[in-house]
């Protein structure tokens, strides 16, 4: 199988947006589209997708940011492979090319965070270089808008 990895255009939309149930969310295809505009247009922002048998078979999203304990680094915020096509190599494939995209920008560190329900990442992640550095918990709280 030839695997292709691309940046995203708008022309991937419908398969980026058929693979967001397996990357473990909901939103409707409006949804995806509206922040695909926005990585598409962010200086920051990196969307890469693999391309199999004619059909995107997985994505991920690059964050170029600054962080006070190490500065500048690259954050991988989104990483999928569809059901159909895992264990082919291709999640190493899109984190090489995010690897690629993050020393051109000039960049020393790479940093992923995954959810402890994501059950493949503890063996995915050490396999192909990245260290356990920190265990997390997340808290969130609803805005209301300020009424502008």
């Amino acid at each position: 199988m030839n695997i292709a990895i691309q940046h995203a255009t708008r022309e991937h939309l419908k398969g980026i947006h058929k693979l967001v149930p397996d990357w473990g969310y909901s939103a409707s295809e409006s949804e995806t589209q509206e922040w695909l505009e926005a990585l598409l247009n962010s200086r920051n922002h990196r969307i890469l997708v693999a391309i199999a048998d004619g059909s995107v078979a997985g994505w991920a999203v690059a964050e170029k940011r600054i962080t006070l304990d190490y500065g500048w680094v690259s954050e991988i915020t989104a990483l999928v492979v569809g059901s159909n096509y895992r264990r082919l190599g291709i999640g190493k494939l899109l984190v090489n090319a995010v690897e690629d995209w993050s020393k051109d920008l000039g960049l020393a560190r790479l940093v992923v965070r995954s959810n402890v329900t994501r059950l493949e990442s503890p063996e995915f992640y050490p396999a192909i270089g990245f260290e356990l550095t920190k265990t997390t918990h997340v808290y969130a709280k609803a805005l209301k808008p300020s009424g502008k």
